[in-house]
C-alpha cells in the first residue's frame, strides 16, 4: 500500500510539472510570436527559456513559499528571493542568447525571426509564469494549513469534550453514594425505633435508587421525573422528622415536556435538610419550582441552626460544589445560581434555560 501511494504521488507530481511546462510554452509562443504569422520560432525560443522558468517555479512554489513565507520567516524569504532573482536573470539572459542563435542558425525555422522583445520584457515574461504558479502554490498551501487548523481544532474540542464527559461521570459517582449514605441513615434510625413507617421509607428509597442508578446515566430527563423524585425525598424526610419539620412545596402542574439534567435539584434539597436542623426551633424548608416556556426556576429556602452560622453554604460538602461544577459544564452561559443567607434562612435560587444545555456531554 505504501509503495502504491508513493507511485501515485510521483505520478501526480510529474503531471503537475508537465502541465506547468505546457502552459509556459503556450504562453511564451504567443508572447514572443504575436507579431509574426509563424509561431514555430517563438515556440522554440520559449523552449530555451523553459529550464530557467521551471527552476524558478520550483524554487518559489515548492521551497521558498512553504518553507519560509508560510512559516513567517520573512527575512530568509526576502534574502533567498533576492539571490534567486539575481541568478535567474543571468540564466534567462544566457538562455535568450543561445535560443536566438539556435533559431537563426536552423534553416527549417527560417531566418526571419528577430527578437522583438528586449531582455527586460523576456524577464517579465518568465516571471509572469513564476508569479502565476507561485500564487497558485500559495493558495494551495494556505488551504492545506486551513485544513490542518480545522483538524487541530476538532482534536482539541474532542479532547475537551472527553474531559467534560469524564468529569461529569466522576461528579455523578459522587452524588450517588453521598445521597445513599444519608438516606440509609434515615431508614436505620427508623428501624431502630421500630417505626411502622419503615416499609414505606424503604419503598420510597427504592424508587429513588431506581432513578439514581438508571436515569442519571442520561444527559437529560423530563422535568416531571425530577419533580416526582423530589416529592419522594420530601416524603422520606417528613416521615423521618414528623412534627419537627414544616415543609412548604409548590410544583407546576404542567411542565410542557421540559428537559433538565438529572440530579440537579435533589442534592440542593438534601443540603437544606442537612443544614436546616435546629435544636431550638422547628425546622423549616420551602421548595418551589416554576416552569415556563424555555426556563425552569428553582427556589429553596430553609432555616439553619445558629450554632452553624460560621459554616458557609458553599463549603458545606460535596453536594453544592458538585452542582456548581455540573452547571458550568452543562449550562454554560445559560444559568444563574445564587446562594445567600438572610434573616435566619438560607436561600438558593437556580434558573435554567432549558433550550441551551449541550446534550452531547453525558
Amino acid at each position: 500500500m505504501d509503495k502504491n501511494r508513493v507511485i501515485k504521488q510521483l505520478l501526480k507530481k510529474m503531471l503537475e510539472q508537465v502541465s506547468i511546462c505546457f502552459g509556459a510554452l503556450v504562453f511564451f509562443a504567443f508572447y514572443f510570436g504575436i507579431t509574426i504569422s509563424d509561431l514555430g520560432p517563438a515556440f522554440t525560443f520559449g523552449a530555451f527559456l523553459l529550464p530557467a522558468t521551471m527552476g524558478m517555479v520550483n524554487v518559489f512554489s515548492f521551497y521558498l513559499i512553504p518553507k519560509f513565507l508560510f512559516r513567517q520567516q520573512y527575512f530568509w524569504f526576502a534574502l533567498y528571493t533576492f539571490y534567486s532573482i539575481v541568478i535567474s536573470i543571468f540564466l534567462i539572459a544566457l538562455s535568450s542568447f543561445y535560443g536566438f542563435l539556435f533559431i537563426n542558425s536552423v534553416e527549417s525555422l527560417g531566418t526571419e525571426f528577430t527578437l522583438t522583445k528586449n531582455l527586460y520584457l523576456i524577464i517579465v515574461a518568465v516571471y509572469i509564469v513564476v508569479l502565476v504558479t507561485s500564487l497558485f502554490a500559495a493558495y494551495r498551501e494556505s488551504y492545506k494549513l486551513h485544513l490542518k487548523n480545522q483538524e487541530l481544532q476538532y482534536t482539541i474540542l474532542n479532547g475537551e469534550l472527553l474531559l467534560k464527559q469524564e468529569e461529569l461521570s466522576y461528579l455523578k459517582m459522587q452524588i450517588q453514594p453521598h445521597f445513599l449514605f444519608n438516606t440509609l441513615n434515615t431508614i436505620y434510625g427508623s428501624a431502630i425505633a421500630k417505626s411502622p413507617e419503615t416499609p414505606e421509607l424503604i419503598l420510597k428509597l427504592s424508587n429513588l435508587l431506581d432513578y439514581i442508578l438508571y436515569q442519571t446515566q442520561k444527559t437529560l430527563v423530563p422535568l416531571q421525573d425530577e419533580i416526582n423524585h423530589l416529592k419522594d425525598y420530601l416524603a422520606l424526610e417528613k416521615l423521618r422528622h414528623g412534627d419537627k419539620l414544616r415543609i412548604i412545596s409548590s410544583f407546576p402542574e404542567e411542565t410542557t415536556n421540559l428537559m433538565v439534567a438529572p440530579m440537579l435539584f435533589l442534592p440542593l434539597l438534601e443540603n437544606s435538610f442537612k443544614h436546616g436542623k435546629s435544636q431550638e426551633k422547628e425546622a423549616f424548608v420551602e421548595i418551589r419550582i416554576e416552569a415556563q416556556k424555555d426556563q425552569v426556576d428553582f427556589y429553596l429556602k430553609n432555616s439553619f441552626d445558629d450554632s452553624e452560622t460560621k459554616r458557609t453554604l458553599t463549603s458545606s460538602g460535596i453536594g453544592l460544589q458538585n452542582i456548581q461544577k455540573r452547571l458550568k459544564l452543562l449550562y454554560p452561559d445559560s444559568h444563574s445560581f445564587n446562594i445567600k443567607k438572610s434573616d435566619g434562612y438560607f436561600v438558593v435560587e437556580l434558573k435554567l434555560l432549558t433550550t441551551l444545555p449541550k446534550p452531547q456531554v453525558s
